[in-house]
This record gives structure tokens, C-alpha cells and sequence, in this order.
């Protein structure tokens, strides 16, 4: 085994590690005794709710195909098993969701327009492109979950939103990893043209995402600017770390030198 398979292997077991203890640790959401939210934080947070959870409880059964093949290529077993776990806690949030909104009388929804463009481009891509669309849902959710923690003053729905939350940071982290690894094969100015084009992706589906969910984002004080500073501020960290992973793998390759990344993003 090279030096280079070592190191990833070696990432992709801290992750795997990661993920298999923090599954064991799941929130256990009980019916609520009585209704939670008032009638204006109902109206203002249900459909987005809804919404939010169709994206949440995909299988992600093509992104793990994909992450197989890439892992029997780079031959780095924990890579693809780490994903897998990785997709099951993005599951647990539907299930912490569901088990609210069932409790709280709202009804879910089948399909959502929004959540079927975004599974329509992660089948479409391959595993590099299906990661910058998955990661891009996760960097609004950083400002989307503290903004729907703020619209309502149920207990059990800012227990969620601050288990998701901290969730979601590791899942930037981990994402980094994954992605600075795969696109550490591509040249520095290659991955900076790729940097430009996710960050404004980023920022017209954040336009979007105002428009779907506005009540949320207005009862918890935010204005589209706040949106947009926030989620371009995730961003920018963890495309700072990204390319750290990638220079870091780049250097590994070319001097045979074992070393150990831990990508810094802020956690909150």
C-alpha cells in the first residue's frame, strides 16, 4: 500500500469513525403533550418545513454507486462507507422532522418542484459534480435551520434545529475532505474556475430559497442580504478548506511525504 492510499484511507476511517458514533447518539423525538406552535408560526414555517423534508430524506442511492466506483479506483474501502453513513444521518433529520410535523397536525408533502430539479442534477452528475450540488444544500442550511430555530418558540423544534446544526458543520467538514481529495488531481487554477462557478450557483439558488421560504427567514429577522452574507460566508470557509485538502493531497502526491489533514470551519 502507498503512502498516498495510507493518508486516504486514514481520512476516510476518521470519518468513518466519526459518523458511526454520532449515529449511535440520535435524537429521540416523542409526540409532543400539546400543539407547540401558535397559528402564525404555523402558517408562517409549515410548507417550508415540508419542503425541506423532501430534500432531507433522500436515499442517495446514485451518489453511493458513485462513491463505490470511486472507491474501489482509489482503493479506499472507508470512503464509500463513510458516505453511507454520512447519507443515513442526513436521513435521521427526516425522521426528527417527520415525527414533528406529525405531532404539530402538518401534513407532508409528496413532491416539491425545488427538490425534484435538485435530484434531477445530482443524477445527472457524477460523483465530483453530485457532491458541489449536495454541499450546496448544506451551506444553506447552516442560515435556513438557525432561521427556522428562531421563527417559533417551540422547545422541540429548536432541539432539532440545533442537533441538525451541529450536525451540518461536521457534514462541511467532511465534504471538504471529500472534495479536496477527489479534485486534488486538478491544478490550482483549474479548481479556483470551479470555485467561481459553484460560488454563483450558490448564489441563485439562494434567490431561490428566498422566495420558497421567506416566511421562515422573515419571522426569524433575516432580510435576503443577511441570507446571502451568511451563506456566502459558509462558503467561503469551506472553499478555503477545500483547497487546503486539495494543495495538501497535491504536495503528498508529488513528494511521497504522509500527512494529516483536518480541514478549520467554524462550528456553532
Amino acid at each position: 500500500m502507498t503512502t498516498i492510499q495510507a493518508d486516504h484511507r486514514a481520512e476516510s476511517r476518521k470519518w468513518f469513525t466519526h459518523f458511526s458514533l454520532r449515529n449511535m447518539t440520535a435524537l429521540s423525538v416523542s409526540p409532543m403533550p400539546s400543539p407547540q406552535l401558535s397559528a402564525a408560526e404555523k402558517t408562517n414555517i409549515a410548507k417550508s418545513i415540508q419542503q425541506f423534508l423532501l430534500g432531507e430524506g433522500s436515499k442517495g442511492r446514485r451518489l453511493l454507486a458513485r462513491g463505490k466506483r470511486y472507491a474501489r479506483q482509489a482503493n479506499d474501502p472507508f470512503f464509500s462507507t463513510a458516505l453511507e453513513l454520512f447519507i443515513k444521518e442526513e436521513q435521521q433529520y427526516s425522521a426528527y422532522l417527520a415525527a414533528f410535523m406529525q405531532s404539530q397536525g402538518i401534513p407532508r408533502a409528496s413532491r416539491h418542484w425545488v427538490d425534484t430539479v435538485f435530484r434531477k442534477l445530482r443524477g445527472l452528475a457524477e460523483l465530483e459534480l453530485s457532491l458541489t450540488v449536495l454541499v450546496t444544500a448544506e451551506i444553506i442550511a447552516m442560515p435556513y435551520y438557525r432561521a427556522l430555530s428562531d421563527a417559533t418558540g417551540s422547545p422541540t423544534l429548536k432541539t432539532i434545529c440545533r442537533r441538525i446544526l451541529e450536525d451540518e458543520a461536521a457534514h462541511l467538514r467532511f465534504q471538504a475532505s471529500m472534495l479536496g481529495r477527489v479534485g486534488s488531481r486538478y491544478s490550482p487554477t483549474a479548481q479556483r474556475a470551479v470555485g467561481k462557478i459553484h460560488r454563483e450557483f450558490l448564489r441563485g439558488t439562494l434567490a431561490l430559497v428566498w422566495i420558497e421560504h421567506r416566511g421562515v427567514f422573515v419571522a426569524a429577522g433575516y432580510d435576503f442580504r443577511r441570507l446571502r452574507d451568511d451563506a456566502l460566508f459558509e462558503f467561503t470557509e469551506w472553499q478555503n478548506a477545500r483547497q487546503k485538502i486539495a494543495a495538501a493531497y497535491r504536495t503528498q502526491r508529488a513528494s511521497g511525504t504522509k500527512l494529516q489533514v483536518v480541514p478549520p470551519l467554524r462550528v456553532e
